[in-house]
Parts: structure tokens; sequence; C-alpha cells
């Protein structure tokens, strides 16, 4: 070794050292590098871990909270179905059925059987009848009657298929005369007269009353007049109803007739009167 060569001081040779690999040999070498580098990436993976739980907890609540919220689909199909009323029962009827023969109906485009023969007997010297079953009821109302010092006069009774048809062939022509075509004046015609077999007078169970002083057969007077006022209120308690009422002439299909008088029965005109239905209605809702 030459002596004028300067040998490295211990202090410099260090600081070489730590500028090339970053430590000095012998005070922990390339080991103290890796030790930094695992914290960092020990602190990064807790950094992602944290990140993600923050994350994903928060989809989670959100998801459990919207689970937890009803459709609104089903919300909208409750409110879209409202509760269905319950249909009204009808009262229990009387024990009839179709075949009694006081509960016989007929009517405008309903006619009897042409073979419908009722056995009848006289209600009065003006050869008036009704059906032979009836007639102890009707003469037992006419008393009735005359002892609350009423008058009634019979216009009406039972009438033959062959008086029937003669009749209504009438208030055709009546109709016709008055301008009315021949299809409206046969329509109309039947809610007067109808034809053979469709009146109620055919069955042999309906009268016509009026009051004795009265001349015509008019709607508007005789609803005015005590006896009409009287059969009203105790017709049913003899088997008797007023067939054709004013407010039901669309369920009939006949004219408001406060002269026209029926036996149904006392169990039956009882019913009928206090549901306020007429023989029509009663059929369709008991007997059909």
């Amino acid at each position: 070794m030459e002596q004028g060569s300067v040998q490295p001081s211990d202090s410099a040779q260090k600081v070489r050292w730590s500028a090339e690999e970053g430590s000095a040999p012998g005070k922990g070498g390339s080991g103290g590098g890796k030790g930094w580098v695992i914290a960092l990436g020990v602190i990064v993976l807790a950094a992602a871990v944290l990140i993600a739980f923050l994350v994903f907890g928060s989809e989670a609540e959100q998801k459990s909270a919207s689970e937890d919220l009803p459709a609104p689909s089903q919300a909208q199909s409750v409110s879209a179905e409202p509760t269905a009323e319950p249909s009204p029962t009808p009262l229990p009827g009387p024990a009839v059925t179709a075949e009694d023969w006081f509960a016989v109906l007929n009517g405008p485009g309903n006619p009897l059987p042409e073979d419908f023969d009722p056995q009848t007997d006289a209600i009065d010297s003006a050869g008036y009848y009704l059906d032979s079953r009836a007639v102890e009821e009707f003469f037992a109302m006419h008393q009735a009657a005359q002892d609350a010092g009423l008058q009634l006069k019979i216009i009406s009774g039972f009438r033959s298929a062959q008086r029937q048809q003669q009749l209504y062939e009438q208030e055709v022509q009546v109709l016709l005369g008055q301008g009315l075509d021949q299809a409206a004046a046969e329509q109309q015609a039947q809610r007067v007269e109808q034809k053979a077999y469709e009146s109620d007078h055919n069955t042999g169970l309906a009268v016509d009353l009026v009051p004795r002083y009265s001349q015509t057969k008019n709607a508007e007077t005789i609803v005015q007049t005590p006896e009409y006022q009287w059969l009203s209120e105790h017709a049913a308690e003899y088997g008797f109803v007023l067939r054709y009422p004013e407010d039901k002439q669309e369920i009939t299909g006949v004219e408001f007739k406060p002269w026209h008088w029926r036996y149904v029965g006392k169990e039956l005109a009882a019913f009928l009167k206090e549901q306020n239905l007429t023989l029509e209605e009663y059929w369709q809702q008991y007997l059909s």
C-alpha cells in the first residue's frame, strides 16, 4: 500500500452505503427495508377491509330496510279491491207452491193453457162469476165493507177466452182510431185489455169493484173514495190483493187499475201486502 493514499473514514463509508443500498451492513442490512414494506402492506390491507365493511354493511342495511316495506303492487291491490256487500237474503215466504190454484200467474206474453177452465159460481144477480173456491171469502169481504157503511159494485168477474179476445180487439180498434199504427195499437192494448188467456180475469180469481155510485172506471176518482181506501186496508184479510198497483206497471205490464182485486189466499195476500210485492215479483223471488 502506498503511504500517500488516504483511507476513507468509517463515517464516509456509511454515508455511501446508505445512499446506494439503504442501510449500512452489520446494522440491520436489507432486513430493515423489508420490515417497513410489510408494515405498509398491513396498513393498506386493514384500510381495504375497513372500506369494504363500510360499503357492504351500508348496502345490507338498505336492503333490509327495503324488505321491511310492503310491496307497492300489494298495497295497490288491497286498496283496489273494496269489500263486497252481501246480497240481501229474501224473507221466508209463505208455504205456497207453483201448483197452488190460487197462485196461478198469467199476464201479457204469459198466457194460461188453452184448456184452463175454472169452476165458477155466481157472486151477484147480474151474471158475474168467481172461482167457486174463492166465493166464500169474497162474500165475507163484501159483507164487511157493507157493515162499515160502504157500498161496493161488481163490474166484472170471470171472463171466457172468447169474451176476453173480443175486448182486446175492441181496444186495438180504439187505439187505431187515435192514430196509432197496428203494431203500436196491439202493444198498447195489452196494457189495458189483454189477449185471450193473458188476462187475470181468465183465471176466475179476479173481480172488479167500484163504489156503487161510480159511473166510470176512472183511476184518479176511485183512489179518493172511502171504498178504495177500505179495500186497500182490509182486502188482504180476506185473501184479496190489488193486482195492478200504480208503482209496479213496468213489472206487471198492465196499467194502474185500482178497481181490480185478485184472490191469492189469506196467507199469501198478507205477505204480498206486507212486503209490497206483486204476484210477478213473488213468482220471480220464490217460485221460479
